[in-house]
């Protein structure tokens, strides 16, 4: 243990030269240290009139960070059941006290989802919304100014904040929620530039469609060539008998077995044209 006219005590470890602990209690010069005769207790005294009395508390703050571990690995593990058995909103409650955004964005997806599957919008966010305290609901639009930045997660982001401003009244927001509208400013720049990208991919699409009418009027209104194609092509089937060989690009695709007692019953023995064939009738005779 050391002290200097600086008025700060420093707790060193000997054995690698390290200050462990720095502690602050004069305003002055400290002339005098002694310890309790149990080894518990420090006394200093300095230039500033004071005699200050330090107590060792590493015990107990080993025990608080060991007890704060071992409750976070319990709250951590509801949160995996509460997700393997889909009790989202139970999820969520869990992923906001563990302080996990990557948790809260994959409950909150998996909320939108079911309940856009279910037609119900936004109700579960907004049930959850009018539940959060000021702390929590500065906590969730942190996250979603963060995962705002994104496109990817951009989508959950705005339905969040849908979901707050049309459940708590904008002037409550602006004058009861402290911070609250500065993070929404910082939510409003890059909401524009993703309402901007989907604007120009909106339009980009008018050139697919544009496409698409052209090439299904570049035959023209004369269907003559089209309909000797349409009569002279056949539907590719499966064959009854998949025995023989399988050539691609030619003609035959699927050699089936001859009847050797029924010479008539040719349609097993009938060569399969994949597209258009100049070959006639006759070949397949053959």
């Amino acid at each position: 243990i050391s002290s200097g006219s600086d008025g700060l005590i420093k707790l060193w470890t000997v054995r690698t030269n390290e200050c462990e602990s720095t502690m602050d209690g004069h305003n002055d010069k400290i002339w005098a240290l002694d310890l309790s005769p149990c080894g518990t207790a420090l006394f200093s005294g300095g230039a500033d009139s004071k005699i200050a009395v330090w107590r060792d508390t590493t015990k107990e703050r080993d025990d608080a960070v060991r007890e704060a571990e071992e409750q976070n690995i319990l709250m951590e593990q509801k949160l995996s059941n509460h997700l393997r058995n889909k009790q989202y909103e139970k999820a969520l409650i869990i992923a906001l006290e563990l302080d996990k955004p990557y948790q809260v964005l994959k409950v909150l997806t998996e909320i939108v989802e079911k309940d856009t599957k279910n037609g119900r919008g936004i109700e579960t966010l907004q049930k959850h919304v009018i539940k959060w305290s000021p702390d929590r609901l500065k906590q969730v639009l942190k996250y979603c100014r963060e995962w705002n930045t994104r496109a990817r997660n951009s989508h959950i982001a705005m339905l969040v904040v849908k979901a707050v401003v049309t459940t708590i009244p904008a002037a409550k927001l602006a004058l009861s929620y402290e911070g609250i509208p500065e993070i929404l400013a910082g939510i409003a720049p890059y909401a524009e530039r993703h309402f901007d990208r989907l604007d120009r991919m909106v339009g980009d699409s008018y050139l697919l469609d544009f496409t698409l009418f052209s090439m299904g009027s570049l035959h023209g209104s004369n269907n003559e060539g089209y309909n000797e194609w349409a009569e002279r092509s056949k539907y590719v089937l499966p064959p009854k008998e998949a025995e023989g060989k399988i050539q691609i690009g030619g003609s035959l695709i699927v050699g089936g077995k001859k009847n050797k007692g029924n010479d008539s019953d040719s349609s097993d023995d009938s060569i399969v044209t994949i597209g258009e064939s100049d070959t006639d009738s006759s070949s397949d005779e053959s």
